[in-house]
């Protein structure tokens, strides 16, 4: 049996946030570890403190450091990302709602059907 390396579980929704991939997150995660080891023992409470904030740390640099390179076009593009995938929901969301109003409608009008 094979065992793997353990992650945060907020690692996708961080890596997500900051605009980055999920292995580079993973990477960041096993800076971080590394970081907090020669700071606090490993496995204690202090160890998985300062290896998360580290992990912010680092993210928030990776971000910075994408953001930068793409010249300013990243973070619109980004926030485009999040409108578009706002319509969407909203889209969803009035789709949804027309549907349970027809079913609605077709329920009490079987009810007042005569026969």
């Amino acid at each position: 049996m094979r065992s793997y390396p353990k992650t945060p579980k907020i690692l996708p929704w961080l890596a997500k946030k900051a605009g980055i991939s999920e292995s580079r997150a993973a990477t960041l995660w096993h800076q971080a570890e590394r970081w907090a080891e020669h700071r606090a023992k490993a496995g204690s409470s202090l160890y998985f403190k300062l290896a998360v904030d580290r992990l912010l740390q680092l993210a928030l640099a990776e971000s910075l450091r994408a953001d930068a390179a793409s010249f300013g076009w990243r973070p619109w593009a980004r926030a485009q990302a999040r409108f578009w995938a706002l319509s969407m929901q909203a889209a969803q969301h009035g789709s949804a709602l027309t549907d349970r109003g027809w079913r609605l409608i077709r329920s009490t009008s079987r009810l007042h059907q005569p026969g």
